[in-house]
């Protein structure tokens, strides 16, 4: 089985408000069962964990997806993590996240990251489903924002070298799932008590590129890499 990230659309075309697409989440399937994104019209957060899609919604439920359901933009790998590390007490996503980075082998390649834990606070979002289409900068001033306290749960995601950032969101990007599958959310801030972080380096990125008429019609020139962040962070 290969080691990469399979990428189902570049993400600088959904921060220009292509919220739907063909692709679907079977389809992803055949690529990876571990990863996230979105589904088609912005209709929550998704997670993919062990095989299976979760879909975070913006009102702070969780539901298994059917994987006839439809999605704009996903990432995905085979998670084949040989590389584990006992996490203790950290205050902030920061130190989380300069955790993962003393544990990379290279800023130059891509990570799937999974972290298993206790999180003492933790703080993420959702974004309620889009009628139109709408920048994604845009549609994140609209995003409803969760906090918990002492809950069980996952962080799945991804490191991209910021070259990619065109391709796919660099940097650091994880989701939140509860271990009760009830909560989750596009991950905003957390500190953690106590917990284990799966490292995965990723060599290989697979891309596909849309074909609808939004698609092959959208001028994808244009610098989205401020957009990007400011939505996704």
């Amino acid at each position: 089985m290969s080691n990469q990230l399979y990428v189902s659309s570049p993400v600088n075309a959904l921060v220009q408000g292509i919220l739907r697409e063909d692709k679907t989440l079977k389809e992803i399937l055949g690529h990876g069962n571990f990863g996230l994104g979105t589904f088609n019209d912005l209709d929550g957060e998704m997670v993919l964990v062990d095989g299976i899609f979760y879909q975070l919604k913006s009102d702070g439920s969780v539901k298994i997806s059917e994987t006839s359901s439809s999605t704009p933009y996903a990432c995905v790998t085979h998670f084949l993590s040989n590389q584990s590390i006992k996490l203790s007490k950290l205050s902030s996503f920061i130190d989380l996240q300069n955790s993962i980075s003393k544990a990379m082998l290279s800023p130059n390649l891509i990570y799937g990251i999974r972290v298993e834990g206790l999180f003492s606070s933790l703080r993420a979002r959702s974004v309620p489903r889009q009628d139109s289409y709408r920048p994604l900068v845009e549609v994140a001033g609209e995003q409803v924002e969760f906090s918990f306290n002492s809950i069980h749960g996952e962080l799945v995601g991804f490191w991209t070298p910021d070259f990619m950032g065109s391709v796919t969101v660099p940097g650091f990007h994880l989701h939140f799932l509860s271990t009760d599958k009830s909560h989750g959310g596009h991950l905003l801030d957390c500190s953690l008590d106590s917990g284990t972080l799966w490292l995965q380096p990723i060599d290989q990125l697979v891309l596909d590129l849309p074909h609808s008429i939004e698609y092959l019609k959208a001028d994808l020139t244009k610098d989205t890499l401020a957009d990007l962040n400011k939505a996704e962070h």
